[in-house]
């Protein structure tokens, strides 16, 4: 099952109110009332995270009653939330901000992301961009596009004149012209040490939220990615997109991807090939 025009537009439009009317109206606006420290001190949530997630999760419930949901911050009042993943017919994926460190401290790299799942598999993944009021999405076995919108078009809600970009990577094959996007300080003890002297090896390294990694990487503007983290409102719409632009995603331990997944390192490159060479990279 994939998902009409209808219902993949209804969704985008969703996503896209949200970001225009609620995360571009706090961002540079907040106060420091306005911003919560969670896990940690670097793990934030704003009153924009939650209003967001509200308005989707209130506007999937409307038009879409019987599909679940779960969300990032109901997660963090719930973590049984995630169950609905693997035990519903159909699942929203949502991540209202990804980035809120970068959101809360007025740096443009953040979005929205928005997958849909079909007993447990993505089916359609959504990265949105509300900065620049532009998109990347995927249908299962369809391929992934770029919907690019024009200055006047952006923040008015019209549907772009340009037709969506289709997206097609072509793989980097030696490692030293590689650029990646990790974490070096998310790791710990002889680890961190090891994967920082690793790293050295490609020609740069970034650190960025994941709905910017995944749009760069689809993009083609960088050739790998490794995290640690594997939480579901990360990683299903990006897998999905990214493998729908000829990626290859797999835990560094050689796992396949799914999104019910909680724990392991996921690897993103551009081919087999080179995912099995970044993959010894790092495991020796």
């Amino acid at each position: 099952m994939n998902f009409n025009e209808s219902t993949q537009n209804q969704l985008i439009e969703i996503v896209r109110r949200a970001g225009q009317e609620i995360v571009m109206t706090n961002f540079r606006q907040l106060s420091s009332a306005d911003v919560e420290t969670k896990s940690s001190f670097s793990d934030l949530v704003t009153i924009a995270d939650k209003a967001c997630e509200d308005f989707i999760t209130q506007q999937i419930q409307q038009h879409f009653p019987d599909w679940a949901i779960v969300g990032e911050e109901a997660t963090a009042e719930d973590t049984s939330t995630t169950d609905k993943i693997s035990q519903s017919d159909i699942c929203v994926i949502i991540d209202p901000i990804d980035g809120t460190w970068n959101y809360a401290h007025g740096i443009a790299d953040f979005g929205i992301i928005l997958a849909v799942l079909v007993k447990g598999e993505t089916r359609f993944g959504l990265l949105y961009d509300p900065v620049n009021d532009d998109w990347i999405y995927a249908n299962k076995g369809e391929g992934a596009f770029f919907q690019r919108t024009s200055l006047k078009e952006r923040g008015t809600g019209q549907i772009p004149s340009q037709a969506p970009l289709a997206l097609k990577i072509t793989a980097e094959a030696e490692l030293e012209r590689l650029a990646g996007i990790m974490s070096i300080h998310s790791y710990t003890g002889d680890k961190q040490k090891d994967f920082a002297i690793k790293a050295t090896r490609f020609a740069r390294i970034n650190n960025l939220p994941s709905c910017p990694a995944y749009r760069q990487l689809s993009l083609g503007h960088f050739h790998f990615s490794l995290t640690y983290k594997m939480l579901p409102w990360d990683h299903a719409a990006g897998v999905l997109i990214y493998t729908e632009a000829g990626g290859v995603c797999r835990l560094l331990n050689g796992t396949e991807y799914n999104p019910a997944m909680l724990e392991g390192e996921l690897l993103a490159a551009q081919s087999e090939a080179q995912w099995q060479s970044i993959a010894e990279h790092f495991r020796k």
